[in-house]
């Protein structure tokens, strides 16, 4: 057992270093001068090869026959050490695959590319970012040929993010959730903004400081900040980072952003609460479910009306309004409008899944080779005029608009509308069983069960089992978007 615990002492120092990655990918967006980020893509990019090294090197591999040693003389205890075994072999056998000099060149580039991007999109100008997306495809092609792949080459960028996942089992269950959101779309009001007038930043941020810890993320355990493109990150099991952005004439733009990355940041809670922590086992399974808890806190729970019953009072006494200013049925019906929107981000529950369709598509056909980057503005204008019948008035609110690109992340995307799926099915099976909880919630903001059960159902598996396992363990059936569109509608319905 000595070579089991020299396993996790490694596996602690490799974490270590990641989380000091996080750590300077936080700082980065939140904290650094705009001059130091040159010498910060430097900075990041030596710990990531130090970082790829460690896993794919000799001493890694020699931990893994050493864990293989353990598992062969230890049956009774073996269980959960040969699917950590699996996972960790997974893992390294994707990482070794990518020659350290393209892992150097990629750390480098996608860093820098956050800035070129950034003031692109300022500037309304794609030309500009043409040059480095370009460099970026092209490396992110070469990694999918490094990893290899069964059909096609966007699959094995998929993997990267949600193991298990097709393209063409993507295709087909977003063209069947696309079809169905079409009538919905149409049947959708919108309404107005109810806010007469602009509510200042710091009353915003007096009202956001409340929300991660009344849904359950300790406050000796986080922290809140500003950022240009929301976010969570982790850094350690008992450091969780979260960003919103501010508009003074849009609070509900922070507020969801905060109820957002708070589901992430409670999901890496959870997982650092596991046993063992840190190893191969107490880590998201995959982007699709981490994104299903950002959504479910954001949109199931987020945009109920049990939830702003409880809320409501708390928001007009920080944002220093009084109620015949904000009526509660015309704030409410607002914040589940249904229009047809430029921008993803700001997109509604209804009509998001659409824009996600749509750049899963457009990745798909550029990684295939099928469009270059200098097509992207076209092509992307033309599929907002088809989804949407919506005029793209210049790269910003277009093309230009999401920052994944800029981190070669292909592949990312259809992880969003994964997270919806996975959300409604579980919260529809927690109801199922929880029938008191939007009674706790109105009384007390009391949202206690819902964070034991998900902590009892998703966060406590960790990677133990693969996505589809996952949601079919904890709702007994495998995933699908019924009871997305059965939830969709049910908001729909409410606005009649």
């Amino acid at each position: 057992m000595n070579e089991l615990q020299s396993y996790r002492n490694f596996w602690k120092e490799y974490t270590r270093l990641s989380d000091i990655i996080s750590l300077l990918h936080w700082d980065s967006e939140v904290m650094m001068p705009d001059d130091g980020r040159e010498e910060r893509a430097e900075q990041i990019s030596q710990l990531s090869s130090l970082s790829h090294k460690m896993f794919t090197g000799d001493d890694a591999k020699r931990h893994i026959e050493n864990l293989q040693n353990v598992i062969a003389h230890n049956p009774p205890e073996a269980v959960p050490l040969k699917r950590e075994l699996e996972i960790l072999e997974r893992d390294r056998n994707r990482a070794v695959t990518l020659p350290i000099e393209l892992v150097e060149r990629f750390s480098k580039l996608t860093n820098l590319a956050h800035g070129v991007w950034a003031d692109a999109k300022k500037n309304k100008d794609f030309k500009s970012f043409e040059p480095t997306l370009t460099e970026i495809t092209e490396l992110s092609i070469e990694m999918a040929e490094c990893y290899g792949y069964t059909t096609e080459r966007y699959d094995a960028l998929l993997e990267g993010y949600e193991t298990g996942a097709k393209s063409k089992d993507l295709e087909a269950l977003f063209l069947h959730l696309k079809n169905s959101l079409i009538p919905i779309v149409n049947e959708g009001k919108s309404y107005s903004s109810p806010f007469k007038k602009p509510i200042p930043v710091e009353l915003q941020k007096a009202f956001n400081d409340k929300l991660p810890g009344l849904l359950g993320l300790p406050a000796s355990a986080s922290r809140l900040d500003i950022s240009v493109h929301p976010f969570s990150t982790s850094i350690g099991s008992k450091d969780k980072r979260i960003t919103t952005r501010y508009h003074i004439t849009d609070p509900l733009s922070s507020i969801f952003g905060v109820l957002h990355e708070t589901g992430h940041a409670l999901y890496e809670y959870g997982l650092g609460q596991m046993k063992d922590y840190p190893s191969p086992l107490t880590a998201a399974v995959s982007l699709g479910v981490h994104e299903s808890q950002s959504r479910l806190w954001e949109n199931q729970v987020g945009r109920s009306r049990a939830f702003w019953e409880y809320f409501y009072p708390i928001l007009l006494k920080e944002f220093n309004i009084y109620h015949y200013d904000l009526p509660f049925d015309d704030f409410y019906n607002h914040l589940n409008s249904v229009v047809k929107s430029k921008v993803r981000v700001e997109a509604d529950q209804v009509t998001y899944n659409l824009h996600i369709i749509l750049r899963f598509e457009i990745e798909r056909d550029l990684i295939s080779r099928r469009i270059k980057v200098s097509e992207l503005p076209e092509v992307w204008n033309a599929k907002m005029k088809e989804s949407f019948d919506l005029k793209i008035n210049d790269d910003a609110e277009g093309v230009l608009q999401d920052v994944h690109w800029s981190g070669g992340a292909f592949g990312y995307f259809p992880t969003y509308t994964l997270g919806n799926i996975y959300s409604a099915q579980l919260f529809h099976h927690f109801l199922a069983t929880h029938e008191s909880f939007w009674d706790d919630v109105i009384k007390r903001g009391d949202m206690t069960s819902l964070n034991k059960w998900l902590g009892k159902k998703v966060y406590s598996h960790g990677r133990i089992l693969d996505p589809k396992e996952l949601i079919k363990e904890a709702t007994g059936e495998a995933p699908k978007s019924d009871y997305l569109v059965k939830y969709l509608k049910s908001k729909v319905k409410e606005q009649e």
